[in-house]
């Protein structure tokens, strides 16, 4: 009878706790609908991602596995989590209302992992670390990172493809990312770096470990072994290329063979994986093996974990994600800050500087993360020269694929030299007084060039990206709408002119251009 009871009691409390998972889950997916929306849209629209629509089915299968354990646990709130997931939550509030993908998307399986741990314990987190961490896979890598890796991997790739290609007795010269085969060339580029073999690979090898092995070194070594197959076989995927290209011509290099071939090597290194794991078998492994209860031992420690009472922790987590949810569609509700015939009239004449528009191509106004660009050469009487380029965003807030660039990373990209980047400060600048800016001197060939940028809201300014997303994360917040502008003025330096002649001119040109830009902003902006 009493354990009739205690049945009746822990399947009462089981069902309920999976109706507030089931309410917890679905205010989670609402709440983060906009970094979701985005990771999604990567897997859509990048081909090295597209594997990520698999990371979350395989994550459910694992959860499903574990669905004979979680029904004998008896959850206990873990409160120490509390604060670990509210500033998480707050990170990545910042992220979506500053419009930081970079941290709002991998923001998403830390927080499914803390709001586990914190509902349902750290006992619970343990069962579940695989499925749970196991979601970081679909998150892309930061751009920033990805570049210096995908930079690094082209560099071995080209090499490794080069020879390959020597094997065949042709003549070949790698210089950097280009495979020069004499009457062609082939150029390594992004999307032949190797990244779209590794992050896969990496999900696969850490599958395989967990699925196939229960030595904790083999599981290691699996998992490490996927970095050298993936460079391998991208290396392959050149070298016969290379090779095809040599006899048969360059179509071959950019037709169906192109796509198709990254298929077949992709499979061709998973069987590599399991080629691995089978050597692996003829090695001992009593010593090192992972322990691994058996059911009814798991059965008799989760009876024993107190049943706890976890509706405050469930009560507090469903606010949270709901203050989430408020905040993002409040500020989806703020509407777009649009100027009358764009940022792209803006005014060409203005306290003695003439200036002239020159052409934008579209396409790099989108990849610069603008909406809108301006960009002309303004000239005065004294025969000063700047160059100024404008970036607007109408909707400043809410995550996004895209965000302002940096001219620390576009102008390198376009062969200028970073000599010096500093901190400046403008005096006096009418409306937001001392502007604080950040400032570089480049160089490409014989020219040499001085650059100032920040950014800018209606009423803030600075030289900081991140700093600029808490502003806007703050105007969200307090439903201020604004606008976000990335100011770029640049002036030729000439020779042997002195750096401070350089900074008074273009300081006396933002001091001349502030109170034109702000009647220009003010008469022009209309809310749609």
């Amino acid at each position: 009878m009493v354990v009739w009871q205690d049945n009746i009691m822990r399947h009462k409390f089981w069902d309920e706790t999976w109706f507030k998972t089931c309410i917890l889950l679905s205010l989670f997916i609402a709440a983060y609908w906009i970094p979701l929306k985005t990771i999604v849209n990567i897997w859509r629209t990048d081909e090295d991602y597209s594997y990520g629509f698999l990371i979350p089915l395989f994550s459910a299968y694992l959860l499903w596995n574990k669905r004979k354990v979680l029904h004998n646990i008896r959850f206990k709130t873990a409160w120490p989590v509390l604060p670990f997931l509210i500033f998480f939550v707050l990170l990545s509030l910042y992220g979506i209302l500053g419009s930081s993908g970079n941290i709002s998307m991998p923001a998403v399986p830390v927080l499914i992992i803390l709001f586990t741990a914190f509902c349902f314990g750290m006992g619970t987190i343990r069962r579940l670390i695989m499925p749970l961490g196991f979601l970081v896979f679909m998150i892309r890598i930061p751009p920033s990172i990805e570049g210096s890796l995908g930079l690094y991997l082209k560099q071995i790739s080209s090499k490794l493809g080069g020879a390959i290609i020597s094997l065949f007795n042709i003549s070949v010269n790698v210089s950097g990312n280009i495979i020069d085969l004499g009457v062609t060339q082939l150029q390594v580029v992004d999307a032949c770096s190797g990244m779209r073999y590794l992050f896969p690979l990496m999900a696969l090898g850490v599958v395989y470990a967990y699925l196939f092995e229960k030595v904790t070194w083999k599981r290691i070594f699996c998992v490490s072994a996927t970095i050298p197959l993936a460079v391998l076989t991208n290396a392959l995927r050149i070298g016969i290329t290379g090779v095809l290209t040599n006899y048969y011509g360059k179509a071959v290099a950019e037709g169906f063979f192109h796509g198709f071939s990254g298929w077949i090597l992709f499979m061709a290194a998973l069987a590599c994986l399991f080629l691995l794991g089978r050597i692996l078998a003829f090695f001992p492994s009593e010593k090192s093996a992972i322990k691994l209860p058996d059911t009814s031992e798991v059965d008799r420690q989760t009876a024993s974990i107190s049943s706890g009472n976890i509706n405050s922790a469930f009560i507090i987590s469903a606010g949270l994600l709901v203050l989430v949810l408020i905040l993002s569609l409040s500020t989806k509700a703020l509407p777009p800050v649009k100027i009358q015939g764009g940022i792209a009239s803006f005014p060409l004449e203005f306290a003695g500087w003439q200036g002239r528009s020159e052409y934008l191509d579209p396409e790099i106004i989108i990849q610069s993360g603008a909406e809108e660009s301006f960009s002309g050469i303004y000239r005065n009487d004294s025969g000063g020269v700047i160059s100024l380029y404008m970036g607007y965003r109408s909707t400043a807030f809410l995550s996004n694929d895209n965000f302002f660039h940096s001219p620390t990373v576009c102008l390198p990209s376009a062969g200028w030299i970073t000599r010096e980047k500093s901190l400046h400060v403008i005096k006096d600048a009418p409306f937001f007084g001392d502007m604080k800016v950040a400032e570089m001197i480049i160089e490409k060939g014989l020219d040499k060039q001085l650059v100032y940028f920040w950014f800018q809201t209606k009423d803030k300014v600075t030289h900081n990206k991140d700093i600029n997303r808490f502003y806007l994360a703050m105007h969200a917040i307090k439903r201020d709408n604004t606008h976000d502008l990335f100011i770029r003025p640049i002036t030729p330096l000439q020779d042997n002119e002195p750096i401070g002649n350089a900074e008074t001119r273009m300081d006396n040109f933002v001091r001349q251009m502030m109170p034109t830009m702000q009647r220009f902003l003010k008469e022009r902006q209309i809310e749609k």
